[in-house]
């Protein structure tokens, strides 16, 4: 009924935006990749461009490109060309065969592009062509991806988004378990066999926004988010699967708040029937970002999910979480409701416009006593980021670091009811990890022209749940069934060491598809008490890099 209604909230708008407005609005894809061709800009001290909330809006990262004194002239920029202005910015386009329709098709311009005063159009394959070995394992491995991506725009206001994947892999053998344990490759969906080894798996994503004027964004439609600064969110990611949403963007003074209204799936049948749907539950977010001077950004956070339906009740979308503002907790004790309420803080301290500090803190539940006395109490669930980023390093231009730091206590995103959990398709809304955790991560890019090179390192250490145990890991599991009341500790149930380190290169063919060539290698280690499972992988290809993947779990 709620997607009804926005349905027809959304059309009234779309009527609007073909008749008027007078500044384009999209964003930008989620994707690392893409993000790190702006990240110097986006870093920059005083630009007033809100960082932790993605994907990034086109006007952002133009804003943000910007001098003081062009930023008086925004409104009446063209964020769509100066965006793709942007984007090919470190690329050659002087030389004759770019100059040709192949070459620009090939190396600068989308595929098919429509270009008229309030109507544009854009569309290009995405795919990806990738092969590799498991060489641990004496395994090989394959992807083939075809399918296509479609944006544009309609008058000057509305902008619409269109992706679709259809896939056919043959996975390394621990992405392999992972992918039959779940039934779904991470953050891509659920999986059917393919001949006798593979799995077969398509998803598609698709939004229309909405730029009422310079203080209001609507989007809404089927993808993912991320809130903070760092390469993991303690809060929200986009590990898990796309999923239907709808999102208000207010910007006033020094403020951005998002509220965000999502439904989500555990992939658990209503009955045990194929007959019947999957469980629905809903989430309703708040985030408010604010800028504290030119260098400090402080963002709250909120989020409270609710399972929708059952066997015997039929709750459906509770209108009560509706409310537009900051604080569901209130909200929550009014109703008399048992749903999972978290609440977390996202922190950013700009050192200069080259350095800059970030961190997280999300609380689950806790009780202070308990946390001041270091009992080890259940309970205190709570994750700690921390976490820095630096461009230019030892005046190197494009070299860019970041370190972070990840920890979170057992039994954090558990609830009483297993469909409240803090998941979506049976996936980790946050970290890949889910909980009972600690984590380094360290990162280091670097781009030369068309040239690009991602290392990768980290090392974890988890407590995974054995069969019938319940040590605060899994999060699709109830937290009623904890294995001790205190005493609890990170790492605690079957201690796993995990160490992943990668090198990936890759040439950047189009900068409007991120199309690439790349060559990537890695290395695997999980190490437990009575077992070691090495991974080494080698693999290359062709692919449109337009959304990120996390396989270094």
């Amino acid at each position: 009924m709620i997607m009804k209604k926005l349905r027809i909230l959304f059309t009234v708008i779309f009527c609007q935006a073909i008749f008027d407005g007078n500044a384009q609005s999209a964003f930008i894809p989620l994707s690392n990749e893409v993000e790190q061709s702006f990240v110097r800009d986006l870093n920059r001290v005083g630009n007033g461009v809100h960082t932790s909330f993605k994907p990034y809006l086109r006007s952002d990262v133009v804003r943000a490109s910007m001098s003081a004194s062009e930023e008086a002239d925004l409104e009446e920029i063209d964020n769509g060309k100066a965006y793709d202005s942007l984007i090919r910015y470190n690329v050659r386009s002087d030389r004759k065969f770019n100059q040709r329709w192949i070459g620009r098709k090939l190396f600068t311009e989308h595929l098919l592009q429509v270009e008229e005063e309030d109507f544009r159009l854009y569309l290009d394959p995405v795919f990806e062509f990738a092969g590799g070995q498991d060489q641990e394992n004496n395994r090989n491995f394959h992807t083939n991806t075809r399918g296509v991506w479609v944006n544009g725009s309609i008058g000057k206001r509305f902008g619409f988004n269109a992706t679709f994947y259809e896939n056919q892999s043959l996975f390394p053998m621990y992405l392999d378990s992972a992918a039959r344990k779940s039934r779904v490759v991470p953050g891509q969906g659920r999986v059917k066999k393919f001949d006798t080894d593979a799995f077969d798996y398509a998803f598609s994503t698709g939004t229309i926004n909405f730029q009422l004027n310079k203080h209001f964004t609507f989007e809404f439609g089927q993808d993912r988010h991320f809130i903070g600064d760092g390469y993991r969110s303690l809060l929200l990611s986009d590990n898990a699967f796309h999923y239907p949403y709808f999102k208000i963007i207010t910007d006033f003074w020094k403020i951005r708040y998002v509220n965000l209204f999502m439904q989500l799936r555990n992939l658990d049948r209503i009955d045990q029937n194929d007959s019947y749907p999957f469980e629905s539950k809903y989430a309703s977010m708040h985030y408010l970002d604010v800028d504290i001077g030119k260098r400090l950004t402080v963002g709250l956070f909120e989020s409270v999910i609710w399972h929708a339906d059952t066997n015997n009740n039929s709750r459906g979308f509770d209108f009560g979480y509706l409310n537009p503002f900051i604080f569901l907790r209130p909200v929550e004790f009014s109703i008399g409701s048992p749903d999972n309420v978290l609440m977390g803080l996202n922190l950013k301290y700009k050192l200069n416009s080259k350095n800059s500090m970030y961190a997280q803190i999300m609380l689950d539940e806790f009780l202070f006593d308990n946390v001041k006395s270091g009992n080890g109490w259940w309970a205190n669930k709570q994750g700690i980021q921390a976490g820095f980023k630096s461009m230019d390093v030892f005046g190197v231009k494009s070299l860019y670091l970041q370190g972070e730091l990840n920890y979170v206590r057992p039994y954090t995103y558990q609830h009483r009811d297993v469909m409240g959990s803090y998941s979506h398709h049976r996936a980790a809304l946050a970290h890949p990890l889910g909980a009972n955790f600690w984590e380094m991560v360290g990162i280091a890019r670097y781009t030369y022209k068309r040239w690009n090179f991602d290392a990768k390192v980290s090392y974890a250490e988890i407590g995974y749940d054995t069969s019938g145990t319940n040590w605060g890991q899994n999060v699709f599991l109830s937290y009623v069934t904890y294995q001790q009341e205190f005493q609890n500790e990170v790492g605690q149930g079957l201690k796993t060491k995990l160490m992943w380190a990668s090198l990936n290169i890759s040439f950047l063919l189009n900068p409007t598809n991120r199309m690439n060539l790349f060559l990537n290698l890695a290395s695997r280690s999980a190490v437990q008490p009575n077992k070691t499972d090495n991974t080494i992988l080698v693999q290359g290809g062709f692919r449109t890099n337009l959304f990120n993947r996390y396989y270094d779990f």
